[in-house]
């Protein structure tokens, strides 16, 4: 890798190597402690094995070198015993923020800080002498070799083994002690709460930990000899079918959402041949493998064609599949309260916060949490409108009251902040407001949910309303943005005129139809770039295009004073539009 020269040219020289002029063995450890921490993380194995496989004159320098690297790394791994536990769960587990938020636990998911919370209450009141032992042990180990080749040492596979047994015979005792499980609980969600406030924004309750959670570890545990290697092979099996695409199809995206289908029913079969526990339909194990297609793949399409061609009479609101799926779009809808709340509850937006004094501040964390809430709202909301869950008499009003409360987020938080800065993001002239892009991504954010909601039934007039508002705001500031002043550089208008053009794009809203060929500032703009410009980028002749179209169009229906200029700006479009055609032709093949 390029990191592994660039950490080792920081290495002292020769000349201060230990025992070189007197230094002592300390202190040159102390120098390669200090270089070594300026290694990024993912570069770490790279350098190591670039050290161990070097034939260097020097054995005690590399030593010192190899010493220090393993140190590091393993210094940021203190929870070995932890490590060691959970890798029982490794291919089960996930890190969604968005589920977090689930009203309850989500049937066969299990969260890293979930899992991270059973850890600490069983190392409390299940084997804490053994953890603490294992603890000590798997330190004694790792001082002379990496943790993550410690991790999967026979020494390591038997004292995982021994925590395996330990805390499965416990879970099958705890679960007659009603007090005890209340002490574990308690434990353990306190422990993953905790851990996913740290990962997430705007968390306010999480998905408890529940027996239901815990009798699917209890699961898991009792048959992770044969469930592990199964769903490595799902895993593998569905990445390789999206991989390939199915480019030979004429509607690849369904071809494959019939293939992924397919291999849900015969992974369905497979768990079912394991034994009597996996073939009761009313647990969550005999549907354990759509629930991983759910839950670790996000494949809402592919288990809705599961529940609707393979799930037969029995599917009702109390089926695994269909609680995830409330559960996922009841998460979803949490979500986006919540980042909403938290980005902009607290803005006066009455008081004119929001108006030319204030602008919006959209972090990119907070951006991809509500963005992604959004796109799973649609699918959720998708699959539960295909599962006729939306017209049921028993879960529709609750559906439909969650989809009216997604709705007042929006009328009544986001769309008046948006339409505060919007209009002075579009009469921005000479450049653009600071929290430009942020309007931008909101609007394009605003955009789709509406257009969700409006697929679900829940078109919303007030979105109507601030539509208009935007495209004739967006008009009069194009007609405005036109008009050159003599003293403006053509680069300036190009630029306004690109924001506004954006800011309507983020709606789906065309601009070409308000662009005028008696625009007498457009026409300088056009001809400056045609004629002196040395490179146009895609937007700009966009513009001009659009405007050349214009121009094109007036000429064909009548000639008058300007006809000259026109027939000149013709001229110059042609020559740049041929030049630019012969350099790209003449461009080597790639």
């Amino acid at each position: 890798m390029n990191s592994t020269p660039t950490a080792t040219a920081s290495l002292p020289s020769a000349t201060a190597a230990a025992g070189g002029d007197g230094m002592g063995s300390a202190t040159f450890r102390r120098q390669m402690d200090e270089v070594v921490a300026r290694i990024p993380m993912h570069a770490i194995r790279s350098v190591l094995d670039a050290v161990e496989g070097a034939s260097s004159p020097n054995g005690e320098r590399a030593r010192h070198l190899r010493d220090a690297l393993v140190d590091h790394f393993n210094r940021l791994r203190p929870m070995k015993a932890r490590r060691l536990f959970t890798s029982l769960f490794e291919p089960f587990l996930v890190d969604d923020p968005i589920l977090y938020r689930a009203p309850e636990s989500v049937p066969a998911l299990l969260q890293r800080v979930d899992m991270g919370g059973i850890w600490a209450a069983l190392a409390r009141y299940a084997f804490p002498g053994l953890a603490a032992e294992v603890q000590g042990r798997l330190d004694e180990l790792a001082r002379e070799a990496m943790l993550d080749a410690v991790l999967a040492g026979p020494d390591a596979m038997v004292m995982r083994e021994l925590m395996r047994k330990e805390a499965l015979d416990f879970l099958y005792a705890m679960a007659g002690d009603r007090k005890l499980t209340d002490r574990f609980l308690a434990l353990a969600n306190d422990e993953a709460h905790h851990d996913a406030r740290l990962r997430t924004q705007y968390l306010g309750r999480k998905a408890p930990i529940d027996a239901d959670l815990l009798g699917f570890v209890r699961a898991l545990l009792e048959h992770n000899d044969v469930l592990v290697p199964l769903t490595l092979r799902m895993r593998r099996d569905i990445e390789e079918m999206r991989r390939e695409g199915m480019q030979d199809a004429s509607d690849p995206r369904s071809a494959e959402v019939d293939c992924q289908s397919a291999l849900m029913v015969g992974f369905v079969r497979r768990v079912r041949d394991l034994g009597l526990p996996f073939r009761d339909q009313s647990q969550v194990l005999a549907w354990f493998a759509p629930l991983y297609g759910l839950n670790v793949k996000r494949r809402y399409d592919v288990v809705l064609r599961h529940v609707r061609e393979h799930g037969g009479p029995a599917v009702r609101e109390s089926h695994p599949l269909l609680r995830a799926l409330l559960c996922h779009f009841h998460a979803a809808c949490a979500t986006i309260r919540e980042a909403v709340d938290g980005m902009f509850g607290d803005m006066d937006i009455q008081n004119r916060e929001m108006g030319d004094g204030g602008v919006l501040s959209t972090p990119a964390p907070a951006r991809a949490l509500l963005g992604e809430a959004v796109e799973r709202f649609d699918r959720g909301l998708t699959a539960l409108a295909g599962t006729g869950f939306l017209a049921s008499r028993s879960t529709g009003p609750a559906l439909r009251a969650e989809l009216s409360a997604v709705s007042r987020e929006l009328t009544g938080t986001v769309m008046p902040a948006l339409a505060a800065r919007l209009q002075a993001a579009m009469n921005a002239r000479h450049a653009p407001v600071p929290d430009h892009e942020d309007i931008v991504w909101l609007l394009e954010l605003v955009w789709r949910w509406g257009r969700h909601l409006g697929t679900a039934g829940y078109a919303n007039p007030e979105l109507k309303s601030l539509r208009l508002y935007a495209v004739e705001t967006g008009r009069l500031a194009f007609l405005q943005a036109m008009k050159a002043e003599p003293q403006e550089k053509p680069a300036q208008r190009m630029a306004h005129l690109l924001r506004i053009r954006r800011l309507m794009a983020a709606m789906d809203e065309p601009v070409d139809g308000w662009i005028s060929p008696v625009s007498q500032g457009l026409h300088r703009v056009v001809h400056s770039y045609l004629d002196a410009a040395a490179e146009i980028t895609r937007d700009e002749w966009a513009v001009i295009d659009a405007f050349v179209a214009s121009v094109r169009s007036e000429l064909s229906r009548s000639r008058n004073w300007q006809s000259a200029d026109f027939v000149e700006i013709l001229r110059l479009h042609e020559a740049r539009r041929r030049a630019a055609r012969d350099f790209t032709e003449a461009l080597p093949p790639t």
